[in-house]
């Protein structure tokens, strides 16, 4: 198994979060004299807190993955897609900016899976895919695009199982 990762664009984003949120619960606990007040504020900063550590992990510990038998894509912890090397053809460095409102959506005939308004590595199918993403119902696609940190890489060891 080869691990593609994904994160090194968002990590960023949310170590900044982090810091912002300890900044802001030190600033509310100093500030605040009202004890229900700062109780909530606390306990929603140190909530903000935990999905930020969260995605963190996340980002470094499942990253996308490529074996002799399947790409498997993840976004954060909202989207594992598992797709069989049989069905991919050759891949390639493509990068695109998208203007979506999601970060994983069917858009024309691809599903992108973008990191930022960002991707940078495209996979022709050989045959369409259907793909569920649940509110827009199964939509037929004919690629996948995502976000790879080294595209390189991860073009070399997709296609290396797919050629």
């Amino acid at each position: 198994m080869v691990e593609i990762p994904y994160g090194k664009r968002m990590r960023p984003r949310y170590v900044r979060f982090l810091i912002i949120t300890a900044i802001g619960i030190a600033l509310v606990a100093f500030a605040l004299d009202i004890p229900w007040l700062l109780i909530t504020l606390i306990v929603l900063g140190v909530l903000n807190a935990i999905v930020c550590v969260g995605a963190l992990y996340v980002l470094y510990r499942q990253p996308h993955t490529i074996t002799e038998d399947e790409l498997r894509l993840r976004q954060l912890g909202f989207f594992d897609w598992r797709i069989p090397t049989a069905d991919l053809t050759t891949a390639q460095i493509a990068e695109r900016s998208h203007k979506g409102q999601r970060t994983v959506e069917v858009v024309g005939d691809a599903l992108v899976i973008q990191s930022l308004t960002k991707t940078n590595v495209a996979v022709p199918f050989r045959e369409p895919q259907l793909v569920d993403l649940g509110k827009t119902g199964p939509k037929r696609v004919k690629r996948v695009e995502f976000w790879a940190d080294d595209p390189e890489r991860a073009v070399r060891e997709i296609n290396r199982v797919t050629t």
